[in-house]
């Protein structure tokens, strides 16, 4: 396997941040359930790192997005996520989460050319989620192949250096995609690597940051419009 200078960057600030831990190599193969030389190959990029291995990264925490692409996950707004827990169960949830997520999508929608780019693309995210939210399929994987108008898995699978099988399996949440491939996904399409990993609700994440950046008029139709829900959910 090729190993780029990115993937590089990241197993050196691996190391960096176990130290800053003040864990040593077996102390982090113990938090990662495998041998000290096991550990010591993935930190020294001889084996790669898994997304498994990711998730037991971020779970000592480590922030899993500033080690692989050196960028910091913005979580600064989490009004609707507040708003939403309020709701009984798993089930009312994720209906509050579809309709405010159609609501929002509509008010968005009514000026576009208003938003920066980066809200433009968790605008886009979102709507992808909605779409296959009603379906009942689909990753986030997916929702960045719709996005990027990518109908051939065979052309996104060759772009990230994977198999079409492989790709397979991550797209239909069979598998985790490993450092390599999440770094590769954040240099084409920008969606930073913890969005493919289960690690929170990506779509009310999106819907924060959404609407963080709308103005009060609009923030304050949403909170509006989340409240009268309770009456009828």
């Amino acid at each position: 396997m090729e190993y780029t200078d990115s993937y590089r960057a990241f197993c050196e600030r691996l190391k960096i941040s176990r130290k800053l831990l003040d864990y040593d190599q077996v102390r982090m193969a113990s938090e990662l359930d495998m041998t000290r030389d096991e550990y010591a190959n993935k930190e020294t990029g001889r084996t790669m790192i898994t997304g498994t291995d990711l998730k037991k990264i971020n779970n000592i925490g480590m922030d899993i997005d500033k080690l692989l692409v050196n960028v910091e996950r913005d979580v600064n707004c989490q009004i609707l996520k507040g708003k939403v827990a309020t709701f009984n169960n798993t089930s009312e949830i994720e209906y509050v989460k579809g309709v405010v997520t159609e609501y929002m999508l509509y008010l968005c929608e009514q000026h576009l050319d208003d938003f920066t780019e980066n809200v433009l693309k968790n605008i886009r995210i979102l709507k992808a989620f909605d779409n296959i939210s009603s379906k009942n399929t689909g990753s986030m994987l997916k929702c960045v192949r719709d996005i990027n108008g990518i109908t051939d898995q065979l052309m996104i699978s060759e772009d990230l250096g994977i198999s079409r099988y492989k790709y397979s399996k991550i797209e239909n949440n069979k598998e985790y995609p490993d450092a390599m491939v999440l770094i590769r996904l954040y240099e084409l399409y920008g969606y930073l690597p913890t969005m493919y990993l289960d690690l929170y609700d990506v779509r009310i994440e999106m819907l924060d940051n959404i609407y963080d950046s709308m103005e009060i008029r609009e923030q304050d139709l949403i909170i509006k419009f989340i409240d009268n829900l309770k009456q009828f959910v």
